[in-house]
């Protein structure tokens, strides 16, 4: 269900506005999520007529923590 609705978003905006997408799985690795045929027909749409800018290095957001432990709060 949540693969119709990501390709179907897709859809609805091929050749009609910009996309934004962000991701930190590469394209290869998309078909984990959304399944093999899903994310190449998502991945052919968005890449078509596009700028793929990759970024490499560590997150920001993550710098930091430590894999499988919760955020804290700071009230602890």
């Amino acid at each position: 269900m949540e693969e119709a609705r990501s390709t179907a978003a897709i859809s609805n905006r091929y050749a009609r506005a910009s996309v934004i997408v962000t991701s930190n799985k590469p394209f290869g690795r998309w078909g984990e999520t959304f399944g093999d045929e899903t994310a190449a027909a998502m991945i052919d749409r968005l890449v078509h007529h596009a700028e793929v800018h990759s970024l490499k290095g560590e997150s920001y957001r993550m710098r930091g923590r430590e894999l499988g432990h919760a955020p804290t709060t700071g009230n602890d």
